[in-house]
């Protein structure tokens, strides 16, 4: 894979529109809204390699197992199979990995394009944080599903976050009804912090009329946006293709005393971290 230099992907054509006034008013009153092809083709293709390369990593029989538990400080492999699946028929039961930036170049350069500073600047400013730094994966006969839940942060480092956070999802793949595309309630995230148990079945359901969820059907390269009280969940993946999200989630700076910087005055900020992650990082 030819790799990409920042300057590449920080500088998006001046007279494209990342978001419109239309879709601002759709995230303020809805609570989510879909920009249309704001990463390219040539984008998209680098994120599949990138994502083959985690598939790669997640199979290799001599991974610590500090990854795959999720205390590794930063990267958490994800793979949840059932109990009795060893060997490499888990790699379908791939579900996410956390903090693939750390890792891998092409997350960190599609992480600081300068796409996401003109896309989220009219909704949160240009000096931003991120909290998620994800990818997920639904590999076919995976029967990976994301029961209904908010994205919502307990901690009182964050202020206000129904105004000040958005979360992103990148689509790597055309997201569908039939591979297990993202589904929101519109208008769930003015009932606040419902504080149910994260992905525990039927708690939303006792304060959201889920039967009026919607389907997110994106396209590559489309990008998803929602805020962090926006109820939503999705399906399992019922065809024969992964399909394939990276998910970054976005604070404003002022809002936010943790997390990693991503943008400062609209300048991209590289990830850093204390582990240099060499047993696993994907040479540049």
């Amino acid at each position: 894979m030819v790799d990409k230099t920042h300057s590449q992907y920080n500088l998006p054509k001046k007279t494209l529109i990342m978001i419109t006034e239309t879709q601002i008013q759709d995230f303020r009153s809805l609570g989510y809204t879909i920009a249309p092809q704001v990463f390219n083709a040539e984008e998209i293709s680098d994120l599949r390699h990138a994502f083959d390369d985690i598939v790669t990593l997640a199979a290799r029989e001599d991974l610590s197992p500090d990854y795959r538990q999720g205390v590794s400080g930063g990267v958490h492999i994800h793979i949840q199979a059932p109990k009795g699946i060893e060997g490499p028929s888990r790699i379908q039961y791939l579900r996410k990995t956390q903090w693939p930036a750390l890792i891998h170049p092409t997350f960190e350069h599609i992480r600081n394009s300068a796409k996401f500073v003109e896309l989220l600047s009219p909704l949160i400013g240009n000096s931003l944080k991120q909290f998620i730094n994800q990818i997920n994966f639904k590999m076919p006969g995976g029967n990976i599903e994301f029961p209904w839940h908010q994205d919502i942060r307990p901690t009182p480092a964050f202020r206000d976050q129904v105004n000040n956070y958005v979360q992103t999802i990148i689509a790597v793949d055309d997201a569908t009804e039939e591979n297990g595309c993202l589904w929101v309630v519109p208008e769930s995230h003015k009932a606040g912090n419902l504080k149910t148990k994260r992905y525990a079945k039927g708690q939303i359901e006792e304060h959201i009329d889920v039967s009026t969820a919607v389907p997110c059907l994106a396209k590559a390269g489309d990008v998803v946006m929602f805020t962090s009280y926006t109820v939503h969940g999705s399906k399992p993946n019922q065809t024969e293709q992964p399909r394939r999200s990276y998910i970054n989630g976005f604070v404003k700076a002022s809002a936010c005393d943790v997390g990693k910087w991503a943008f400062l005055n609209g300048v991209a900020v590289p990830i850093t971290h204390d582990r240099d992650f060499a047993d696993i990082r994907h040479a540049s």
